[in-house]
């Protein structure tokens, strides 16, 4: 059976939120019951559900800037939004749309409708070809807007490109599900590290395979990376054999098609901190070089990352 979808009921009604768990616990969801946007920005800040239904008069703010206020920030920005209200004009439903949710539900609803409006919700989301398959996290596209938008607000930021060593001979020898696995724990480490120490300041995203992005403050970039480092190189070695991990290789045909031993996996990380940049192509382009750079160095049991300050355009 795949995995509950988390579903978070915003509503300051206890009843609607009880009705909604009880309604649908005979179907594959997780409902968690939250009050007030308070404790919605709370949990946000800690875990990410798979879908929101919320209500629109909540105690302590409107729940279409709510919404915005979710919006706003890019980690959660692709969490799906399906409001509840007791309002059915047509002013409220175009309110609702501009304040950037995906769908909306009067009260009293018919619970089969509810669910009808959910899946297809979860659906849309599913295909939604910026973000990726495997981690959710948002591509390239979502990146380079996200970097356009910093230079055009002349906010200052710094840019990390994250890069698994050896990741290949890895799937070559356990294959691409234990490989996946590897892939969703390097995201899980990103996204905690970042949180961890940028607050609500930071964007996190997979450009394919291997290669991450993160993107936060310039004083936090560093400590956010060498987090990232830490953690990675400490749980690593569980991915690996108990005899694999003695030897610190991994033993398969190289690109060569020739047998070759591999180091354990490690990171590489090119950090680029921009001083006053113009151009989201020159940031990736150095982050590229010193990805390179790092790649060319002899092999090491740990981590590594190097930071790039000649960004002056």
């Amino acid at each position: 059976m795949p995995d509950k979808k988390k579903i978070l009921v915003i509503d300051d009604d206890v009843n609607v939120a009880i009705l909604i768990s009880a309604l649908f616990k005979k179907f594959n969801y997780e409902l968690t019951p939250l009050y007030s946007g308070k404790e919605l920005m709370d949990y946000l800040k800690k875990s990410k559900p798979d879908l929101i239904l919320l209500d629109l008069k909540l105690p302590d703010i409107n729940g279409l800037d709510l919404c915005k206020k979710i919006r706003e920030n890019p980690y959660n920005s692709d969490i799906p939004i399906v409001i509840l209200s007791g309002v059915a004009e047509i002013d409220a439903r175009v309110d609702v749309i501009e304040s950037g949710a995906d769908d909306y539900i009067t009260k009293p609803f018919d619970v089969r409708e509810l669910r009808a409006r959910i899946n297809r919700t979860l659906s849309r989301k599913k295909v939604d070809t910026s973000l990726n398959p495997l981690t959710a996290l948002p591509g390239s596209p979502s990146i380079e807007e996200f970097i356009k938008t910093r230079i055009k607000n002349n906010k200052n930021f710094g840019f990390a490109y994250v890069d698994a060593d050896n990741f290949k001979s890895y799937n070559d020898v356990y294959g691409y599900a234990r490989g996946d696995e590897v892939i969703k724990k390097i995201a899980e480490i990103i996204i905690s590290a970042t949180k961890k120490f940028s607050g609500e300041d930071y964007f996190v995203g997979h450009i394919g395979g291997d290669d991450f992005v993160l993107i936060t403050s310039q004083d936090k970039t560093e400590t956010v990376v060498e987090e990232v480092i830490r953690e990675f190189d400490s749980v690593i070695g569980g991915f690996y054999s108990e005899a694999d991990r003695k030897t610190g290789s991994i033993t398969t045909l190289d690109r060569q098609n020739k047998m070759k031993s591999f180091p354990l996996m490690t990171l590489s990380v090119a950090v680029v901190i921009p001083n006053k940049p113009t151009h989201y192509a020159k940031i990736v382009e150095n982050a590229f070089e010193i990805k390179r750079y790092l790649k060319s160095l002899p092999h090491k049991k740990t981590s590594k990352y190097h930071k790039d300050r000649r960004i002056n355009e």
